[in-house]
């Protein structure tokens, strides 16, 4: 696979802090207690994706990484028991699943890197060179969404999700995410900042209910299993355009993130719902804030 592009910013030696404290708000890695990101790990990159089977998983990588020996022979040995026993079977063979995520936190309520220094039994110690891509690239790699959506949004993102798994597929889909805040934007006339949705329980609960198209989307093709969203800059794994089956008729203003969603074209009359479906859920939203 091919090394993905890093922003322009700068990072401490655990990868954790951005330029600036501005930034720092911004920062999408690890957010709280019950709220991070291992997607450009290849977390959801796995045949069955659900939550639950992701929760399994990641719990037994968890028990057995903390009963070993942390030397290099041993931790290899766990990398050769995880992928015999879950195997290799990956919905995008080119990226790479790293089986060093696990659960972290003393609720073991994230997903994060067991090998990181700060993670539990590892008493400081960075084991990340053995990993796949090895300790330079979590220094120095953030994910797009971090450099190319707007401080504002990642705020927002930030502030309304409560929970790993929806935020770990949502927060990488950098242009579904523009296409979302730029409609709620302009039905609003307005921009939007974090306190919009802070303050007002219902309009964080009907962004959350817009977000989790990403993961209950109706009109995606019933043999289109695949969760992960690859988003690095080689291009590999391409989303089909739309465009050639709008035929005579106007494009619709929601063409983009049809794509994004992974729409499938069946017939026109599908594609007029998909409108109305997503209409309906901007509408949501935009009620909440217009009484908050």
């Amino acid at each position: 696979m091919t090394t993905p592009s890093s922003p322009a910013t700068s990072a401490t030696s655990n990868g954790e802090s951005l330029d600036t404290a501005a930034d720092q708000e911004g920062y999408l890695c690890q957010v709280n207690t019950h709220v991070s990101c291992g997607a450009c790990c290849g977390l959801y990159n796995v045949r069955v994706a659900s939550r639950d089977a992701l929760v399994s998983i990641l719990r037994a990588r968890t028990e057995q990484f903390r009963k070993i020996p942390r030397t290099v022979d041993a931790i290899f040995d766990f990398k050769k028991n995880v992928e015999t026993r879950e195997g290799l079977e990956r919905p995008m063979p080119e990226f790479h699943h790293c089986p060093f995520l696990g659960l972290i936190g003393p609720e073991h309520a994230t997903v994060g890197c067991l090998l990181h220094p700060q993670g539990e039994g590892n008493n400081g110690m960075d084991f990340r060179s053995v990993s796949y891509y090895g300790g330079m690239t979590c220094h120095i790699y953030y994910c797009p969404s971090t450099r190319l959506l707007p401080l504002r949004y990642r705020q927002i993102i930030r502030s309304v999700m409560d929970d790993w798994y929806l935020y770990g597929l949502i927060v990488t889909e950098t242009k579904l995410l523009q296409a979302f805040f730029e409609e709620l934007e302009d039905r609003m006339n307005r921009p939007l900042y974090a306190q919009d949705f802070t303050t007002c329980h219902a309009s964080r609960e009907a962004l959350k209910h817009l977000f989790l198209l990403r993961v209950s989307w109706p009109f995606r093709s019933p043999d289109n299993h695949r969760v992960a969203n690859y988003f690095f800059n080689d291009h590999l794994y391409t989303r089909p355009s739309l465009a050639v089956h709008w035929k005579g008729r106007g494009i619709s203003r929601y063409r983009l993130i049809l794509e994004e969603l992974e729409t499938d074209p069946v017939c026109e009359h599908a594609l007029r719902q998909a409108e109305l479906y997503l209409d309906d859920r901007f509408k949501q939203v935009q009620h909440a804030l217009e009484t908050a």
